[in-house]
Formats: structure tokens, C-alpha cells, sequence
């Protein structure tokens, strides 16, 4: 535990003195970022092949196999199983491509790590510094919410961490409404995992909220203007996505072509009061701050991801062993990222300096024990205890 206490520490002082740095030494800044981003990659790289539940699944047998090729066509082009029965052919170009390049240069799994921690972080640290640009954040607030909800997630859920903070960069092109490069992204992220077609979900819901300019504003403009209507519309069709997989399978019950898939969906769906709890307090500091964030616009965009992130969520109350319970959880995350930029959003926009000291402390407190009671106690995705790999104790 004391890995990730130290580690989180050394990373978040880091980037609070590069927020004090003046603007005028940018390379001192950009020094700083990358420090901040290296010494949690490290302890990434550093780790046993015990440490991360996908590690041995997926992660290691791709690299013996990358280890063992010849060449990338031979490598890219196998359409056999790995020495686990994996079947090559399941995972995406884009992180295979990962684990060749890596293999070439390290036989170990130290590289395999380290790139991907990279990837992940650089486009953390990117996507926040792009967005202070246009609004103010907690670059500190940010990695820390990071570290607590996504850090030990993400030495398991490998490819889907990559392609989660490669969406969250391209939310940058949303803001400016640069749908071309954000569709783009959405490729680029589904090359190392197909989840983040749900990209194009955030596309919409932007495009429903932003993507017509308002040229007047009267008592008879068009009701589908009104963002809070069109949050209610957005609501209710996460209703509907959560409802729907029960009823489709109802629907297909009898059919053999699904059954295959039917099997993961449960009969019912049950309120999860555990993921309410975790959810509601980055709703509630956007409710209180929502009269701080009123120049804001984007303050209708936090509302609908905070609001559909809990209906996703919900999935996993069916069980907590199911494998619907796990995908559902999955997809949550990419709404649960949308909270790194906006919950310190808010909290800077807010001018009573008592209430945001009070909201930041009660938001800290509730991460750390966020974090203890799944990483620790719980051991969610298998990093506890960190164990260093015996390749650096020869």
C-alpha cells in the first residue's frame, strides 16, 4: 500500500508546484509534467506479472507470442490461440501493434507496462492541459481523482484504460466543436478497445446540447433549445439503455443466433445502493455548484454524464460476479472520467472560498476512502499487495 501512498504523493506535489510555476517557464513546466507522468509509469512497469487480473489473461501471453514472431505480418496475421487458449484474433490492431513494438525492444514485461501507463497518463496530462486552456481546473484535483478512481484500474483493465483517455483527450475536440478529428479519435481509441464506439454517444449527446447555434433567444424559440428539456430527453433514453438489454432478452429469448449473448443478461435488474453511494457525491458537487458554473455551458454536459454514469452504473447490481455486472462496469468508466475535468471545473468556478475549501476537503476524504475500501480491502482488480517483479531482485 505505502507503493501507491508514496507514488501518489511524489506525483500530485509535482504537479501542484507546476501549477505554481510562472507560465514563463514552460520548459520547467513541461519538465515537471513529464516527471509526474514517468514515476507512476515506473511503478506500472516495475510490477510482478501477478499484479493486474487481465495481466496473465491477455497481457502476458500476447507478449511471449510477440516474443516468439519472426515478423509483424506473421505476428498481426495468426489466427490460432494463444498458449492460454486466448484467441489472437479477439483483441484489436491498435494494442497489438503495442505489444510487437515493445517486444522488439524488451523481452520482459517491463516495456509492455510502461508504454501502456504512458499512453494512458500523456493523455491524461494532455487532455487536462488542452482543456485549462478554455476552462479552469485543478490540473493537482484532477491526477488525484485520477489516481484514486483509475490508477490501479488501469494495471488490469489495459486496453480499455488506453482507450478511455484517448477519448477523454478528444473530448477537447468536442468543446470545439471539431467533430471531424473527435470522430477520428473514436477510431483511433477502438483500435485498442471496441468499447469506445461509445464515443459516438458522447458525440450526440454534445451535438443534441451544442451543435446548433443559437441565433436569437425569445419567448418562441424551439422548445428542443431548452438545454434542461433536452436533458430530461437524455435522461430518459439512458432509461431506456438500461432497461433494454432485459427486454431484448425477452424479446430473442427462443433465438439460437443469440443465445450466446442472451446468457450474460440477467431476468431482472436490481438497484446497486454500493455504486449510488460512489456516484452521488460527484452529482451533489455538481448540484451545489451549478449556480457558480451559470457562464458555464458546459454545465449541461456535466449534468448528463453525472446523471447517465449513475444509470450505467445500476448494471452492476444485478450481481456482483456476473460477467454483465463486469461489462457494464467497464462502460461506466468512460463516463466516470468525464468527472476529472468536470467536478474541479466546478470547484474553480465557485467564489465562495469557505464552501469550495469545505467541497474540495469532503471530495479528497471521500477518494481516499473510495480508494482504500476497493483497491485495499476489496482488492478490485487484483494490485494489492504491490509486488515489485523478481526480474529487478537478480
Amino acid at each position: 500500500m505505502s507503493v501507491y501512498i508514496i507514488t501518489a504523493t511524489i506525483s500530485c506535489l509535482i504537479i501542484w508546484l507546476e501549477e505554481k510555476v510562472s507560465d514563463k517557464f514552460k520548459k520547467s513546466k513541461k519538465l515537471l509534467l513529464c516527471i509526474a507522468i514517468i514515476i507512476p509509469a515506473c511503478i506500472a512497469g516495475m510490477r510482478a506479472d501477478t499484479i493486474g487480473t487481465d495481466v496473465r489473461t491477455y497481457v502476458e501471453p500476447l507478449q511471449y507470442f510477440a516474443n516468439s514472431c519472426n515478423n509483424f505480418n506473421e505476428y498481426i496475421n495468426y489466427s490460432g490461440t494463444l498458449y492460454n487458449g486466448q484467441h489472437l484474433l479477439r483483441f484489436e490492431k491498435g494494442y497489438l501493434s503495442l505489444i510487437y513494438i515493445c517486444s522488439r525492444l524488451d523481452k520482459g514485461l517491463f516495456l509492455n507496462f510502461f508504454a501502456s501507463e504512458v499512453i494512458i497518463l500523456s493523455t491524461l496530462i494532455a487532455g487536462l492541459y488542452k482543456f485549462n486552456k478554455k476552462y479552469r481546473v485543478s490540473l493537482c484535483l484532477s491526477f488525484f481523482i485520477f489516481l484514486t478512481l483509475f490508477y490501479n484500474s488501469s494495471f488490469n483493465l489495459v486496453r480499455q484504460c488506453i482507450a478511455i483517455f484517448i477519448l477523454f483527450y478528444g473530448f477537447n475536440f468536442l468543446i470545439r466543436k471539431e467533430w471531424i478529428k473527435y470522430i477520428i479519435t473514436i477510431v483511433i481509441a477502438m483500435l485498442f478497445h471496441n468499447s469506445a464506439i461509445i464515443g459516438v454517444l458522447f458525440l450526440l449527446i454534445y451535438w443534441f446540447l451544442y451543435g446548433k447555434e443559437e441565433k436569437r433567444k425569445s419567448k418562441t424559440e424551439n422548445i428542443f433549445n431548452n438545454n434542461y428539456l433536452k436533458i430530461i430527453c437524455i435522461a430518459i433514453v439512458g432509461l431506456i439503455l438500461t432497461f433494454m438489454p432485459i427486454v431484448m432478452k425477452r424479446i430473442f429469448s427462443s433465438s439460437p443466433l443469440f443465445a450466446q449473448y442472451l446468457g450474460y443478461i440477467p431476468d431482472t435488474i436490481s438497484l446497486s445502493i454500493s455504486q449510488l453511494v460512489v456516484k452521488l457525491p460527484f452529482l451533489i458537487i455538481i448540484l451545489i455548484e451549478w449556480k457558480s458554473m451559470k457562464d458555464n455551458p458546459l454545465r449541461y454536459f456535466y449534468l448528463l454524464m453525472a446523471i447517465i454514469d449513475i444509470l450505467f452504473s445500476q448494471f452492476s447490481g444485478y450481481s456482483a460476479l456476473s460477467t454483465a455486472s463486469a461489462f457494464a462496469g467497464r462502460i461506466s468508466a468512460y463516463t466516470s472520467a468525464f468527472y476529472i475535468y468536470s467536478v474541479p471545473n466546478a470547484l474553480m468556478l465557485d467564489v465562495n472560498k469557505n464552501r469550495k475549501i469545505i467541497l474540495m476537503f469532503v471530495l479528497i476524504l471521500f477518494l481516499i476512502v473510495y480508494w482504500y475500501h476497493f483497491t485495499i480491502v476489496l482488492n478490485y482488480n487484483e494490485t494489492f499487495p504491490y509486488v515489485f517483479s523478481s526480474a529487478y531482485f537478480k
